[in-house]
């Protein structure tokens, strides 16, 4: 794979590009520093605001704007997220200045109109009550709280709790939105049919006119010390308990990320979801599911277990899982096991790369965390070097049963709760 293009314009944007004529189509994924870090005490605000940029501009109404969308084949949207505001879409060649020109249309000059932010208060209210009735959700936001504590971005709901909700109103949007949404900290990758003539008129000259936020991205804290919690939910008309365990991880740019990583996917994701979902749902049938997750970010991850077990199994499920957190110790990965998952992420990687999509969120991941326009290059190289020692070592460093938090909502009784 070429090295992509890379061009920051005089505002502060930065637009990445990498060519695939033979796809007829443009995917482009972006960010501005405008997530939940950027709230400060005004919680869930970025999520409303995210909600509402397709609801209207000074030129076009929210009708129009999904009208014009549709009629040129074209898709944008919108999403919160804890540290960035993030937008995503598709289009053609004949169509990419048009879509972008309502990209920063959207961005600009949105007009939060009444009517559009008391339709959206109830779509956040209701999705915060559908939550509060989720046992998978409850469990896991609980213990986001507790591995990210003292109100921290990434342990916090990006809606805010349905009291915030109730009480946000448009003049905190568009405070929020003044403040926060510009071309400083932007950016824009595009893949697919694009080449330099098409990027400069296209792409760079409308979103060159996007002005404002003259303070730069936010600055993201350290999460605080974890102190391992627990969590009891009490959902008693459930017919399922869910669990979560997790711990904090490393940055996307720790030392550690690489190693983490793929200890990860081999003790929950690879194949039937690793040593975890075998040993819990394939051969003790405890669990609905079972698999663990990494989430590495600016300034701080977590690494988590979920579970999905009958109540009766609880008990049972909880040993399972301490077991082959033990295990790791005891029957480190094997050779093997290391080898099948290196060649499952390099592998992965490759085949991921022939879509478009996929090729623009990497390019966007590559200049958001600052991996270098190589990193394409270099990464199935990274992988290789990867020793099953180091490998082995990081699994024994992160997976500990004492040092993780853990959650279970459902029809269960406090005094059961032990990892």
């Amino acid at each position: 794979m070429n090295l992509p293009d890379r061009t920051v314009l005089e505002n502060g944007a930065v637009l990445l590009s990498h060519a695939l004529p033979s796809n007829p189509f443009i995917a482009f994924r972006g960010s501005v520093p405008a997530g939940v870090a950027a709230e400060g005490s005004d919680q869930g605000v970025a999520e409303f605001t995210s909600r509402l940029l397709l609801s209207g501009t000074r030129t076009m109404s929210a009708a129009k704007l999904a009208d014009r969308l549709e009629g040129i084949g074209a898709t944008l949207e919108f999403a919160g997220g804890e540290e960035v505001l993030t937008f995503q879409g598709r289009c053609t060649r004949e169509t990419a200045a048009e879509t972008v020109r309502m990209l920063v249309e959207c961005l600009a000059r949105p007009t939060f109109p009444p009517k559009e932010v008391e339709r959206v208060r109830g779509e956040l209210l209701n999705d915060v009550r559908m939550e509060a009735d989720d046992t998978r959700a409850r469990a896991f936001r609980e213990l986001a709280r507790l591995v990210f504590p003292k109100a921290h971005p990434y342990g916090r709901d990006p809606k805010g709790g349905e009291s915030r909700i109730r009480r946000i109103r448009r003049a905190d949007i568009v405070s929020f939105h003044e403040a926060h949404v510009g071309p400083e900290g932007l950016i824009l990758a595009a893949t697919g049919d694009v080449d330099r003539t098409l990027l400069d008129d296209a792409v760079a000259t409308p979103l060159s006119r996007l002005r404002g936020d003259e303070g730069g991205p936010p600055t993201i804290p350290p999460p605080p010390p974890h102190r391992p919690g627990t969590g009891w939910i009490p959902m008693p008309h459930k017919t399922q308990v869910d669990i979560a365990i997790g711990a904090p991880g490393v940055p996307r740019r720790h030392a550690d990320y690489y190693a983490l990583n793929l200890a990860n996917l081999l003790f929950g994701r690879i194949g039937l979801y690793g040593r975890l979902g075998r040993n819990l749902r394939d051969e003790q049938g405890l669990a609905y599911y079972a698999f663990s997750s990494l989430d590495a970010r600016t300034a701080g991850g977590m690494w988590s277990i979920s579970a999905g077990v009958n109540p009766a199994n609880l008990g049972k499920a909880l040993e399972s899982i301490r077991g082959e957190m033990d295990r790791l110790r005891t029957e480190p990965f094997t050779r093997e096991e290391v080898r099948d998952g290196k060649d499952n992420q390099i592998g992965s990687l490759i085949v991921s790369l022939e879509r478009n999509a996929e090729v623009a969120s990497e390019l966007h991941r590559m200049e958001y965390y600052g991996l270098g326009m190589d990193f394409l290059e270099r990464y199935p190289e990274v992988i290789a070097d990867l020793t099953e020692e180091r490998v082995r070592d990081v699994a024994r460093k992160y997976f500990l049963p004492s040092a993780s938090s853990m959650v279970v909502a459902g029809p269960v009784g406090r005094t059961r709760l032990r990892l």
